[in-house]
């Protein structure tokens, strides 16, 4: 049996136990785990201090309340770096980012209304995230640095989401040579003296964890998500996970901002279309939603 798939059975037995599973590294994962059990830089990438305006807490406020306006797929989408940008705009052949298919993002929007309604009734309160309440050391962790050599980051960059995540919609050999060759343009902005930062969300009971990858361009710190996620997976993941948290409304903590985080994993899942529960759900209703 690999290390891999010891910490994969045992993910399951603790998961079932009722227990939050941490996993630590194995010697086959890129993303290498410290002392503190938290996602270390890849090789590549010199560790810098880059976050003392708490920057990139506000990035995770700013798409996670993107994900609750009716409005505002486009704007989540503006939260990704240029290349995932430039790629999920090009994937939608008919309508805009706020009418996919066709329809208005009607499912989105539903979504949202059956949410709203649940959020006042439970916390009497609008959707409106208290950064320093929110997003501290014990929900997230925060590792910032700079690109030293895009070379090194071939497959290893967006860093793994988590044990189940393969090396699908990484950086390639071509976008490494964009970055590394880049002076003026382009949408690979991997080149030498970057800044980038993995976030890691700690596993919980009602949560896996994963790590999220992001580049700080000209307007702030964006989303590195994987190069496979287009338009239509992302409006899915999105639709399936926020549905998923309305399904589940009677679970909702009691505490508004465990409430918050609750939100922030299940849009931050979708982004790097990672597992979250209700992901089994999303896998049977996936064509419905497709229609």
């Amino acid at each position: 049996m690999t290390s891999r798939t010891f910490c994969l059975v045992a993910a399951c037995m603790t998961v079932a136990a009722g227990i939050p599973f941490i996993p630590h590294a194995v010697a086959d994962d890129p993303v290498a785990i410290n002392a503190a059990g938290a996602a270390e830089l890849p090789d590549g990438i010199t560790p810098k201090n880059l976050n003392s305006d708490r920057a990139v807490e506000r990035a995770f406020k700013d798409v996670t309340e993107d994900s609750m306006n009716k409005t505002g797929f486009d704007n989540l989408v503006s939260r990704l770096v240029d290349q995932d940008r430039v790629r999920i705009n090009k994937s939608v052949t008919s309508g805009t980012l706020n009418n996919i298919n066709g329809s208005k993002n009607q499912k989105l929007t539903d979504a949202i209304a059956n949410i709203e309604g649940g959020w006042k009734t439970k916390y009497n309160q609008k959707f409106d995230i208290d950064i320093s309440k929110v997003y501290t050391a014990d929900f997230i962790h925060i590792q910032t640095g700079e690109v030293e050599d895009a070379s090194k980051l071939v497959g290893k960059w967006p860093v793994q989401v988590n044990l189940q995540s393969g090396d699908a919609g990484k950086v390639t050999q071509s976008d490494a040579d964009q970055a590394k060759n880049k002076m003026f343009g382009g949408d690979v902005n991997l080149e030498k003296g970057r800044n980038v930062a993995v976030v890691q969300f700690h596993s919980n009971q009602s949560f896996s964890g994963l790590n999220a990858s992001m580049i700080h361009e000209a307007n702030g710190w964006k989303f590195d998500i994987p190069n496979n996620v287009d338009a239509l997976k992302l409006y899915n993941n999105l639709v399936t996970n926020l549905n998923a948290l309305d399904h589940s409304r009677d679970q909702w903590p009691a505490d508004v901002n465990e409430g918050y985080r609750r939100f922030s994993e299940a849009v931050v899942a979708a982004l790097y279309d990672a597992p979250y529960p209700g992901d089994t759900l999303h896998r049977a209703t996936g064509a419905a939603i497709n229609k």
